[in-house]
């Protein structure tokens, strides 16, 4: 019951406000420390500065590099070694995102949505240019207040490209939207990544090296289990766990089955909140079994992958009725609230593991996914996506929202045509109606080498499998 009550607060929390921050211009010219290794000559201009980091090797964070420092809380000398690379990788890495935005053509650069992401990357890569080479405590706290500020304001980046190239889609071919979304999303994660292993560290480390000192840094918190599964892990805030089993934002002992089934009971609750019913579900795994894992990204992956299950296995199962005047409501245009949860089929997860990777599989009898579609499935669906209201003018819009019907649209698993008429209009994420839900789930999964397939059975119903690397 208490979980239960948790989970439906969280449900019907508020959401966040977005956070708008002005572009702030780049000073005239920059001073970088002749001691930092990687750093060019000092008094360089921003552009030449732009340069240099951007031209850095492309790097993708690995296990290896989260467990670089160890376990925390860390000694004051490693704490410093881990906030000097966090500096140099996300001025790298912000560069390169500001020099891909550089590199679009004049209309589509132009957007307004995708301006605003311009400019906050700009912003983000000017501020950060100003925190000097980490050497003290205090230059620590200095570069930690900076990265901090960069997470929060950069949480709704990918909204916000999703919306720009809806609009923008005339003037740019297919391949390249595709190409510039996923650059853009694995760079994303990188810096997300970076930045939240560095403050989770310093939160959990700071403490201990001053025990006498108010920290500026949240406390330390174990409860991840209630971080809101609504928001895309590259918009939450940073984890500060103290666990035995953390390193910062990596979990050496994650446990699947508990994740999954709170994932589980959470769409569980959207479906009845919409539908007045959600069927049953059967997780089929070792309730102890742990594994290594980032957490925040296997809890999106199965909540988006749990919403497409749910909500075509209610509208597939749904008695079909003739249609009737349109204009005139009666409780039978409701038949799902005659149902009761045995009526629908079961939605199964099975869980294996392996050394170095589990495989997660969902079934579900929601109809399977239109021939059609199937090509398409993982694409970004910017020319198939209904004409949905525009967030900015209506705030409990689907489009702001999200949901289980998040599947109805190009990009999402089964339910046909029809499931795009009835979107969940409850808080609960940013994305459904854009198609970003399963493009956005396998380049998570991906990120370490796993891997996310669908294979449909047109008619009956759709099993998707996720492998998900591990420690």
């Amino acid at each position: 019951m208490l979980r239960r009550a948790a989970l439906l607060a969280r449900l019907h929390a508020p959401r966040r406000a977005a956070v708008t921050t002005p572009y702030l211009p780049p000073c005239r010219c920059i001073t970088t420390p002749a001691s930092s290794p990687s750093s060019p000559t000092t008094h360089i201009s921003p552009q030449a500065l732009l340069g240099h980091y951007a031209s850095s090797p492309t790097r993708t964070v690995t296990f290896d590099d989260l467990q670089q420092y160890g376990r925390p809380p860390l000694d004051e000398q490693t704490l410093l070694q881990s906030a000097e690379r966090t500096r140099q990788e996300l001025l790298a890495g912000l560069a390169r995102r500001v020099s891909q935005h550089l590199s679009l053509p004049f209309l589509p650069a132009t957007n307004p949505s995708l301006a605003k992401v311009h400019n906050l990357y700009s912003s983000a890569f000017t501020n950060l240019t100003l925190v000097p080479e980490v050497k003290t405590l205090a230059d620590n706290d200095r570069l930690c207040k900076v990265v901090a500020q960069m997470v929060e304001e950069h949480r709704d980046n990918i909204p916000l490209l999703a919306k720009g190239f809806k609009e923008s889609r005339k003037y740019l071919p297919d391949a390249t939207i595709t190409d510039f979304l996923d650059r853009a999303i694995r760079n994303r994660i990188s810096l997300r990544l970076i930045a939240e292993q560095h403050l989770s560290l310093s939160a959990a480390s700071l403490p201990f090296l001053r025990p006498h000192a108010p920290t500026i840094h949240p406390p330390p918190s174990d409860n991840d289990a209630a971080r809101d599964p609504r928001i895309e892990p590259s918009a939450r805030p940073p984890s500060s766990s103290l666990s035995a089993s953390r390193v910062g934002v990596l979990d050496l002992a994650l446990n699947p089955h508990d994740l999954i089934s709170t994932c589980c009971e959470y769409v569980s609750l959207l479906c009845e909140a919409t539908y007045g019913v959600s069927p049953n579900f059967r997780i089929e795994a070792d309730p102890a079994m742990t594994v290594g894992s980032v957490g925040s990204h296997l809890e999106y992956i199965c909540t988006e992958l749990l919403k497409n299950a749910f909500r075509a296995t209610i509208e597939h199962n749904v008695p079909k009725k003739e249609e009737d005047d349109p204009d005139v409501f009666k409780f039978d245009d409701l038949p799902h609230a005659h149902m009761m949860k045995d009526d629908f089929p079961e939605v199964l997860i099975t869980i294996g593991t392996v050394p170095g990777a589990m495989t997660i599989r969902i079934r579900d009898r929601g109809g399977g996914v239109p021939p059609e579609n199937i090509r398409n499935v993982f694409s970004y669906a910017f020319t198939s996506v209904p004409n949905l209201p525009d967030p900015d003018s209506d705030p409990d819009s689907p489009a702001t929202y999200g949901g289980v019907s998040n599947a109805g649209y190009l990009g999402g698993v089964g339910g046909g045509p029809e499931g795009a008429e009835s979107a969940l209009t409850t808080n609960v994420g940013t994305l459904a109606g854009l198609g970003f839900g399963l493009p956005l789930s396998r380049i998570y999964a991906g990120y370490f080498g796993g891997s996310l397939d669908l294979v449909s059975m047109y008619g009956w119903g759709t099993d998707v499998y996720c492998v998900i690397k591990t420690v």
